[in-house]
């Protein structure tokens, strides 16, 4: 539908560099002119946004900025308490299981650590602004996090692991995919009529290359931005090109991000 079309658009207008929160948006018949569309389609574009919470009407005045959604740039890996800060917004997470298990011969091998090792079972429900809006599961090796806490998981892994342990995070191979979620999935994030969601499956290294978690994410795809900035001029030598070609480090972790990234098939 027409309207639909114009709402995603202003959508993304509206989390970008354009507006600020406080701005008012263009008039009716400005935006029924840019969009070529009938006032109709324009005002449930609109009513759409409101619905959100993004924007807000005010009686004589106009239609204002009320937020902006939390949006990842993956120009730069950010935590989602990095992510929701930067736009003013607040993230929280109900920790809804924290186990300590063994990891099966699958966990194990994308963590690349032994079925013998313990690994940290976590499930959290990140909320933004205090609406439900991230399923997370992660894994993580206990021998690297003796004294992880569900206290700490309600905040945020990211922040414990280099303001508090000191350790720097190199980066993360993720993978994207549409997802139908289950009955579960749609009562935790107030999903109707079999909404998709976002699944975003991830691996995490420090910089000597060991895998430090294991996480597969499930986004609320309507309130939830990822956005993506990728550069057109090569920033070096190409992988192929570089002295040694692959470093083992390299082999490894791209091994383990190919393989780990099967695990978790579109259902």
């Amino acid at each position: 539908m027409l309207y639909k079309n114009i709402a995603k658009k202003l959508r993304f207008r509206i989390n970008s560099d354009e507006f600020a929160i406080g701005d008012v948006l263009p008039t009716e018949r400005q935006l029924m002119e840019e969009y070529q569309a009938s006032r109709v389609s324009i005002r449930k574009a609109i009513d759409e946004l409101v619905a959100i919470d993004l924007i807000e009407k005010k009686q004589g005045s106009g239609t204002y900025i009320k937020q902006k959604e939390v949006v990842h740039l993956m120009d730069q890996l950010r935590s989602g308490l990095e992510s929701s800060q930067e736009i003013g917004q607040t993230i929280t997470s109900d920790v809804l299981e924290f186990a300590i298990v063994y990891p099966d011969d699958e966990i194990a091998n994308r963590l690349k650590m032994k079925t013998t090792d313990r690994v940290y079972y976590t499930k959290r429900l990140r909320k933004v602004n205090d609406r439900p809006q991230i399923i997370e599961e992660s894994f993580m090796p206990v021998n690297l996090f003796p004294e992880l806490t569900i206290r700490t998981l309600e905040r945020s892994k990211f922040e414990y692991i280099e303001k508090t342990l000191g350790l720097v995070i190199e980066g993360s191979y993720q993978e994207f995919s549409p997802l139908i979620p289950d009955k579960e999935e749609e009562r935790l994030l107030n999903l109707q009529g079999r909404e998709p969601v976002l699944q975003i499956t991830s691996l995490s290294n420090f910089q000597d290359g060991t895998i430090f978690d294991y996480s597969i994410m499930k986004f609320k795809a309507s309130e939830y931005l990822h956005a993506m900035y990728i550069r057109r001029e090569t920033q070096g030598p190409i992988l192929s090109q570089k002295q040694g070609v692959t470093t083992e480090r390299e082999t490894i972790l791209k091994s383990s991000a190919e393989e780990t990234l099967k695990f978790y098939p579109v259902q």
